[in-house]
């Protein structure tokens, strides 16, 4: 008895771990390393080649398992915190990420990236844009209940009035008889 994950789709059946998305994260993540640890040069140039190729092959695959799904939402998740700096040298690619991350995060129901707001070599944050303009009130005050429901909840009011006082006064009634025999 296996205690993997499996894939099924109609009579076969698969292991987790052959979910394809699994190999492109682990393919991005090694020449993401590899590109760090590149020597400047042709080097670099052919390390930054594959590791962009392995970001839009990884972009581009879909997710068998909702586990591999998990796993791509952690892996994105990383590394658009590690190359928030370098994000305009991704072009597209990073924009798709983003998206990526997001829609997998709604399927899933895990909590989206809270992004912090970029802080200025001044010290000076830039936060997210807020619209300051007044939201417009409407003039016209809100409507009235119609008669008819006022005067249903007069008689409720009434009616629980008088019951009350029935209480009380048939306790001090029967309180006083009571005292009688």
């Amino acid at each position: 008895m296996t205690h993997a994950l499996t894939i099924t789709a109609g009579t076969a059946r698969a292991s987790f771990h052959t979910d394809p998305i699994l190999a492109a994260i682990e393919r991005h993540s090694e020449a993401w390393q590899v590109f760090q640890v590149a020597p400047e040069g042709e080097q670099s140039f052919q390390a930054e080649d594959e590791a962009d190729a392995s970001l839009y092959g990884l972009l581009g695959t879909a997710c068998a398992t909702r586990a591999g799904m998990l796993c791509l939402v952690r892996h994105l998740r990383w590394f658009l915190a590690e190359e928030a700096s370098n994000a305009s040298g991704h072009g597209d690619a990073w924009a798709i990420a983003q998206a990526r991350e997001a829609d997998l995060s709604k399927a899933l129901g895990v909590e989206p990236i809270q992004r912090l707001p970029i802080a200025l070599p001044s010290g000076r944050l830039i936060g997210p844009v807020i619209d300051l303009r007044p939201i417009p009130v409407p003039d016209a005050l809100p409507p009235r209940a119609p008669t008819f429901a006022r005067v249903n909840r007069a008689v409720a009011l009434g009616g629980d009035v008088l019951a009350a006082v029935v209480l009380i006064v048939g306790g001090c009634g029967l309180a006083g008889f009571a005292t009688l025999l």
